[in-house]
């Protein structure tokens, strides 16, 4: 009886080691198959060189590698495990200018990318895919979606539309609204929503939401002994620029304020007929006196009535300029092709439309 108890406990010792084992038990670690993974990158209609890519999966506990493309665009991953990978890129690159057909502009081009094996190969083992990247600033999210600049008479009946292209709740809380002069070093307006940047969550903007912010918000269309049917009711915008050292500034009791928070500036805010740069900020930079930092830009779009315009924006901010034939006084309006389409390039991102659609796309 006493040598089979001894028998006994070695087995069960080795069944409790084995059952705690398999209660604690790791993802796998050891390559299941060998993938070959191929990859071009192209951004626009260009294939990129020299552009560091990354994929990694979470199948084999956070397993990553890494890569550059070659001269052809191509960047090869060779006996990796099989698996789902998750493809990021975010690297300068070389690409033809939008405005001028013998220069070239430096562009941040991103990408996020789930490769899935059973989706994209060729054969068990292969998979050849082609990553498309967009410039930086051109994916979901807080848009300026139309610019209403042109006016049809002297009266203000200026707007600036913004649109949440993203799937998530956007707060506009401490964002500035920025005229820039010349360059990001060079602001002119500053007007701020209300609450605290980042963090505030009193202002929220629904996804696929248009929010309208009126430079005066009353009904243009009917002022009294000055009617102008052909221009726009602002009454119902969500907000209004106000300057609170301009007495005179016109003030819609119904209609909530973002207020200047420029030094001394006592004037409403301003937006160019013919030409501007207009950025929606994160608010997290205030001390505008030594520029804006490019950083805090959520979006930015740079509109010009003339073709010969030099522009007045870093490329980073905005490729291009929309605008080009805008006439003055026309009550033309200038707004994105579809909703919410950005490209960080508004030569190709915005058309001219015959008449402003303040809190809704045209057709």
């Amino acid at each position: 009886m006493e040598r089979l108890r001894a028998m006994k406990t070695p087995f069960l010792l080795l069944f409790l080691i084995f059952m705690a084992l398999s209660c604690f038990r790791e993802q796998p670690t050891q390559i299941d198959g060998a993938l070959t993974l191929t990859l071009y990158v192209k951004f626009e209609d260009r294939f990129l060189n020299s552009i560091p890519v990354t994929i990694k999966t979470y199948d084999y506990n956070s397993i990553s590698f890494g890569g550059v493309t070659d001269s052809c665009g191509a960047v090869f991953f060779e006996d990796i495990p099989w698996a789902e990978y998750l493809t990021t890129i975010k690297s300068t690159a070389i690409v033809a200018s939008v405005l001028d057909s013998n220069a070239m502009d430096t562009v941040t081009v991103i990408a996020s990318t789930l490769i899935t094996p059973t989706e994209t190969s060729i054969n068990e083992n292969i998979i050849i895919d082609t990553i498309y990247t967009i410039a930086s600033g051109a994916q979901p999210g807080l848009k300026i979606n139309e610019l209403y600049t042109v006016k049809v008479s002297v009266i203000c009946d200026q707007f600036i539309e913004l649109y949440n292209s993203s799937e998530d709740t956007v707060y506009l809380d401490g964002m500035l609204f920025v005229r820039i002069y010349i360059m990001l070093e060079w602001p002119s307006s500053i007007f701020q929503f209300p609450g605290e940047p980042l963090i505030g969550r009193e202002y929220p903007v629904p996804p696929g939401a248009f929010v309208v912010v009126a430079k005066d918000a009353m009904d243009h269309t009917n002022i009294p002994n000055f009617p102008l049917p052909e221009s726009v009711d602002l009454s119902h915008a969500d907000w209004e620029f106000k300057n609170s050292m301009d007495y005179g500034d016109y003030d819609n009791p119904d209609v909530p304020n973002l207020d200047n928070i420029e030094v001394g500036c006592r004037t409403d805010f301003g937006i160019g007929l013919s030409t501007d740069v207009i950025l929606i900020t994160d608010g997290s930079d205030v001390n505008y006196l030594d520029g804006i930092a490019i950083e805090s830009v959520i979006d930015g779009v740079e509109y010009a009535t003339s073709s010969t315009h030099i522009k007045d924006i870093e490329k980073e901010v905005d490729r291009g300029f929309g605008g080009i034939g805008l006439t003055k006084w026309s009550g033309q309006s200038l707004e994105r092709v579809a909703v919410g389409f950005d490209s960080n390039n508004s030569t190709v991102d915005f058309v001219i439309i015959d008449h402003p659609t303040p809190g809704y796309q045209h057709e």
